[in-house]
């Protein structure tokens, strides 16, 4: 979306490969974490409304939460908004369990309420799902109904969004985009990335037509949802949060610069679906791009379009990512003849493919995370085969042991990867899980 308010949709690709269908502007898909600027917007509304005080105790709105951590009376609405609770995150999504029953919200509040915090309350940013569930079950607590009709009706509808949606089992199938996943990406049958304890850290539904809509409303060129005070409050940063495009958080906002422009968003991953939302309010402009698969350079081709908008020459066109070259191989003829594909592409001089391991990783977490190993194994066997000195490799595939009970297994590779990497703090974790039992 330009300056002017002028909307400009580019659908490419297939909604679902095993069909060939495309996808269009009104092809809906899952949001993953683009879902919390959505729920952010919802509670600075109840602020507006004198509701709410970003300030307060979140214990002081949910009296029927028992907290095993002490320093959980200190968490603030602020905390939880801005990621910096103290909570940790979601160890297993349970994509391969979906609980969609009414209870399933507040049931996983209160199991996150009986964690140790790592972290005092308000100490460093570290990024939690689980945070924005409390504040989807502090919502529902507030608006005495479920959290999804919360978010239809105070949020997704004012703001012209009529068929976007936390539930999507209200979306036809014929609408929905299928998430696709490995190298080669393929829909996996049986798989969907929805349970409803999770719905407000990632559950959103959208169409590329109708979040036009929300970037109106955070451009300040829709419905006003909130007064330019709250609109202001909900983009401030408060806190650093890492390197790369977004370097700071704000309530439920990301905040960096791209060539000198202040930008906000949020990005989001789940297995089988990307996506990524960024302003520039100061220019009036918005990008969005949404994929249904994991190995998609989405950073890149939102800085792409940014720099469009804003009349700039496009800087230095990234190389095509491994698993471009490596996919089809590895489907045709086997690990082996993958690894030799690689080993061919370590040659070249000037190179054609970006060798990192990071499109690797992106084509195997979403299997594992849907408890799919036995799909995941050919492409972790690859990695580290391709690149044995990748820390992150033996990590994931530490992480899949993990999730097959193969306990032993799993806690020699984590150290392999420590031993490589010792303050992967994903690693550190996993360790921690594995020796407690």
């Amino acid at each position: 979306m330009d300056g002017d308010g002028d909307v400009a949709t580019l659908a490419l690709g297939t909604r679902d490969r095993r069909t060939g269908e495309p996808v269009t502007p009104g092809t809906f898909f899952h949001l993953a974490s683009v879902s919390k600027t959505a729920v952010a917007t919802a509670m600075l509304r109840l602020v507006g409304q004198g509701r709410l005080e970003l300030d307060a105790p979140v214990t002081a709105y949910l009296p029927d939460v028992s907290w095993a951590d002490p320093r959980a009376q200190e968490i603030t609405v602020a905390h939880l908004l801005s990621h910096t609770s103290g909570l940790g995150d979601v160890p297993d999504y349970g994509w391969h369990e979906p609980q969609t029953d009414a209870g399933a919200l507040e049931r996983h509040v209160r199991t996150v309420a009986g964690w140790p915090l790592q972290t005092a309350p308000g100490e460093r940013f570290a990024y939690s799902n689980a945070g924005f569930e409390v504040l989807g079950h502090l919502l529902a607590v507030l608006e005495d109904q479920p959290f999804e009709d919360c978010l239809a009706e105070g949020v997704l509808r004012p703001a012209r969004m009529p068929a976007s949606t936390f539930s999507p089992a209200e979306l036809p199938d014929r609408l929905r985009a299928r998430p696709h996943l490995g190298l080669p990406p393929q829909v996996v049958r049986g798989v969907y990335p929805y349970t409803r304890q999770h719905a407000p850290s990632s559950s959103l539904h959208s169409s590329g037509e109708e979040l036009a809509s929300w970037m109106r409303v955070h451009l300040g060129h829709g419905p006003g949802l909130l007064d330019p005070a709250g609109q202001a409050l909900l983009h401030e940063p408060r806190v650093p949060a890492g390197e790369g495009l977004f370097d700071r958080m704000a309530l439920g906002w990301f905040v960096g610069t791209h060539r000198g422009q202040r930008v906000v968003g949020h990005p989001g991953s789940d297995p089988g679906f990307q996506s990524l939302l960024v302003l520039v309010p100061e220019r009036g402009m918005g990008v969005c791009v949404l994929v249904d698969a994991n190995t998609a350079p989405v950073f890149a081709t939102a800085r792409a379009a940014v720099d469009v908008l804003l009349g700039l020459e496009r800087e230095d066109v990234p190389l095509p990512p491994v698993g471009v070259a490596l996919g089809p191989v590895l489907s045709a003829h086997g690990v082996v003849a993958a690894v030799d594909r690689y080993r061919a592409l370590e040659t070249e001089h000037p190179p054609s493919f970006d060798l990192d391991d990071e499109d690797l990783e992106e084509g195997v977490w979403g299997l594992i995370e849907l408890h799919r190993t036995d799909l995941a194994r050919p492409l972790l066997d690859l990695w580290t085969s391709a690149q044995p000195r990748s820390a992150r490799a033996w990590l994931t595939t530490a992480w899949a042991h993990e999730v097959d009970g193969r306990l032993d297994l799993a806690l020699s590779l984590v150290r392999r990867a420590l031993a490589l990497s010792p303050v992967d703090d994903d690693a550190l974790a996993l360790l921690r899980r594995l020796e407690d039992g």
